[in-house]
């Protein structure tokens, strides 16, 4: 709905994805990521950083500004694995129900490496490929191609603090601003703001009422502003598009029958 709005050029990266993009995107040959808690959960990590750092070097001398999104299915607990295992803590880090009653994600997953909360700090690498995704460490190693160029903002909620650690327990001192929604900063309890500071990261917040942050949600609204693009327009804008893709999701259902 932002981009449909203001316009603004996209560009969509696949990182591991099992089904292709339904839409124009660039390829970078990840495999999915695996479970954590089973083995290693990326493989091929270095030649995915370096393909994403390419990307953002490359991206550094097209723009002014840059802003990353990320959506992938179950980083919000790789996101909670990495960065409690670099020493961060909130009750937001917790683990999320694993499903049944027995370990959790943290448990399972550290039980595997010998490791405790912190146990990773001086060894973020190793721990994006032990217990991240390839979202992640792309997403890292993209804002590590385009430092010293444009300004970067990383849109999301926990996974973009997990790739900021990332970042920073590599050495990245440079300057990162992050955004999400109100809805997210509020879900995760203090946790967003504080591990930000942190990280030394610049906060934005996007309000768009009860909308949780999500494949760069935030940083579309943000970035909409820019071009004089309210929250208010980019709302009623979604929820047009939602009717009109449900819309034709039922006529497509009735054209089966």
């Amino acid at each position: 709905a932002a981009r449909f709005l203001a316009d603004f050029p996209t560009l969509v990266v696949r990182c591991g994805s099992i089904d292709a993009p339904l839409c124009p995107y660039m390829e970078t040959g990840a495999q999915p990521g695996g479970d954590p808690a089973a083995g290693t959960a990326l493989h091929g990590a270095q030649l995915l950083w370096d393909s994403g750092f390419s990307l953002g070097r490359l991206l550094a001398g097209l723009c002014g500004r840059l802003v990353i999104g990320e959506s992938c299915p179950g980083n919000g607990v790789t996101s909670r694995l990495i960065l409690r295992a670099l020493g961060y803590r909130a009750d937001a880090l917790e683990d999320l129900p694993s499903g049944d009653e027995g370990p959790s994600p943290w448990e399972r997953a550290s039980s595997r490496l010998g490791i405790r909360p912190g146990d990773l700090i001086g060894r973020g690498f190793e721990a994006a490929i032990e217990l991240g995704d390839p979202v992640l460490v792309t997403a890292a190693a993209i804002t590590a191609g385009a430092m010293g160029g444009p300004d970067i903002l990383l849109s999301g909620g926990l996974p973009m603090l997990a790739v900021s650690a990332i970042l920073r327990d590599l050495g990245e001192k440079g300057r990162i601003s992050i955004s999400t929604t109100t809805r997210t900063e509020e879900d995760l309890g203090g946790a967003f703001g504080a591990i930000s500071k942190l990280l030394d990261l610049q906060v934005q917040l996007a309000d768009i009422g009860d909308v949780p942050d999500g494949a760069g949600a935030s940083g579309a609204v943000l970035l909409s502003g820019k071009y004089d693009i309210t929250p208010e327009r980019v709302l009623q804008r979604a929820e047009y598009l939602r009717h009109e893709i449900s819309d034709q999701g039922s006529r497509s259902g009735e054209g089966e029958q």
